[in-house]
């Protein structure tokens, strides 16, 4: 059973106590937790950390109410129905795929979230205001990009996941010079434009440009790589430069991963339906 006073050695460990953490963890590859989620929180946000997870919600996507853009990674003549459901920022708005430790930190109350109708991020710790400056619903990766610029002390932490679960991937695609794919969801009761990431199925093909930045720990039962933030998004996105088909997951006809890895969206415009 993991304890606060293990996550704390941890934390202080491998240097990771006042610096920004994207954290992206399988819950249950711990073993279990003295205290659940919120102890792996109350453990980062104790030792000066600021929390980064993503707290997406798909289930706000509609159609476009105009043409759809060439190269968007999506044939919308083929998308048969969506749940279309009003995206309100709630606590239960998330999909059960973004893990036990963001649905737990998107109830804590030092936690804000991004305003992002499909791709929020949950954020808590002292530098969560820096880091949601510039958010929109087309600029999906601000806080990626806030962190990557500010130069000061920021880790990617894969706790029992793979890179196929790193969302900074996304914009390291993005940094390259990918455009990134645009979609449609409800917010509010207004259908808003948003912008979304590709396939990620593809990204364990990137594991050899980043394995010698990588620290390999153990937390718990779970097998952790921690990565600094800049110098990871710089590695991955010369990589993506170079070979760009690097990113493309084991499906020949995934249209994403077609279109992005032919550079993302183009601002012509197609029928939708």
């Amino acid at each position: 059973m993991l304890t606060s006073d293990q996550i704390n050695e941890f934390i202080q460990t491998n240097n990771l106590n006042s610096s920004v953490v994207c954290l992206h963890s399988a819950y249950k590859s711990f073993g279990g937790v003295d205290g659940g989620p919120e102890t792996i929180i109350d453990g980062f946000l104790g030792n000066d950390c600021t929390m980064v997870c993503p707290a997406f919600f798909y289930e706000s996507r509609t159609f476009p109410p105009t043409a759809n853009y060439q190269n968007n990674g999506v044939d919308y003549a083929k998308v048969p129905e969506m749940r279309c459901v009003n995206y309100q920022e709630n606590t239960e708005q998330i999909e059960a795929c973004m893990g036990a430790i963001p649905r737990a930190l998107l109830k804590h109350q030092r936690a804000v979230r991004s305003k992002h109708a499909g791709g929020s991020f949950i954020v808590a710790g002292d530098r969560a205001i820096d880091l949601l400056e510039s958010q929109s619903h087309l600029n999906v990766y601000s806080i990626y990009k806030n962190i990557y610029q500010s130069g000061k002390d920021a880790y990617i932490v894969l706790a029992g996941v793979d890179l196929t679960a790193c969302t900074p991937v996304h914009f390291a695609e993005e940094l390259a010079g990918r455009k990134l794919f645009r979609r449609w969801s409800v917010f509010h009761g207004q259908i808003v434009e948003i912008e979304e990431g590709s396939c990620s199925e593809g990204f364990g093909n990137l594991n050899e440009q980043v394995s010698h930045l990588e620290t390999v720990a153990k937390l718990g039962d779970s097998k952790v790589k921690i990565y600094k933030f800049r110098p990871f998004i710089d590695a991955l996105a010369a990589a993506i430069k170079t070979q760009p088909d690097i990113t493309h997951c084991a499906d020949p006809s995934c249209i994403r991963c077609q279109d992005m890895v032919a550079g993302g969206r183009s601002d012509l415009r197609v029928a939708s339906r």
